[in-house]
């Protein structure tokens, strides 16, 4: 008798907690009585086995996902900074070494904004505004600065509209090529007089087949890509663009000269360009 009831209790036992190892209920933790002690919360990029471990919520409540979905690239906040990001600008080259790190040998460099604030949208309207606010190229003309924007040029401009800029890239240039459109010719004389802010437009929001640049060029950067531009619409006059002297235009600033050249816009009606959020 005394090993019956002790089989009957140890089955009655053995009910109870298999009764307690069974799946989540309303108010019941299930058989895993702090999970998150086994299934941390965190996402892993590299698995891809559903999200249900950390909530009590069923598919039918529209919170289970897999987390290869968890884990797709996301979009900052729009108008902060990355953490380890400085958004500044300056018309002074000797300024843009000190963000560098280059002003002393314990320095720590920090990485250009790669997106600044901009309050246009993509139409076409915003786009005409744009041209005609932002004139100025906040960075002075330099011979750094152009070596840097050569390759990046190259790499996300010239494949369309030509290493020379005369808008004959390899996507059409190439024998039996079948690129939907002709990339714009950028040593047009429409194009030498028209506003840098039509080049910033569309390497933001992109123009037609041309997509936008934001998420791979940085604030900095989209404005030495326009320098470039500038030097190839120079090269293609016979005029001079670099830091010691500017004959293409009366706009852009040498870093160690004066620019001479032919007056594109109004000086009443200049405005800067618009400026990285400053942070640190």
């Amino acid at each position: 008798m005394k090993y019956a009831i002790g089989a009957i209790l140890g089955v009655a036992l053995f009910a109870w907690l298999f009764s307690v190892c069974s799946p989540a209920g309303v108010n019941k933790t299930g058989h895993e009585y702090m999970p998150d002690m086994y299934h941390p919360v965190s996402y892993e990029a590299n698995q891809y086995s559903a999200y249900r471990y950390n909530h009590w919520e069923g598919a039918e409540f529209g919170q289970t996902f897999s987390k290869a979905q968890l884990s797709q690239p996301r979009a900052k906040v729009n108008g902060t900074i990355p953490r380890g990001y400085t958004g500044v600008y300056y018309t002074d080259a000797s300024a843009l070494d000190i963000v560098r790190g280059k002003n002393a040998p314990n320095a720590i460099a920090a990485q250009i904004n790669g997106e600044a604030p901009f309050t246009y949208v993509n139409t076409e309207e915003d786009r005409l505004k744009c041209e005609k606010a932002i004139t100025l190229n906040p960075y002075p003309i330099t011979k750094e600065g152009l070596d840097r924007a050569k390759p990046l040029y190259e790499i996300y401009c010239g494949v369309c509209h030509g290493t020379t800029g005369n808008g004959l890239g390899v996507l059409v240039s190439v024998p039996d090529a079948k690129y939907p459109a002709a990339p714009k010719n950028l040593l047009g004389d429409d194009m030498i007089g028209s506003g840098n802010g039509r080049y910033y437009f569309a390497m933001v929001y992109g123009k037609n087949v041309m997509g936008g640049y934001t998420d791979k060029i940085s604030y900095e950067e989209r404005w030495q890509i326009i320098h470039y531009i500038r030097s190839l619409q120079a090269k293609s006059k016979n005029l001079e663009y670099s830091e010691k002297s500017n004959s293409l235009s009366n706009i852009e600033k040498p870093a160690k000269g004066e620019a001479t050249g032919p007056v594109r816009v109004s000086p009443a009606a200049l405005v800067p360009a618009p400026a990285a959020p400053t942070g640190k």
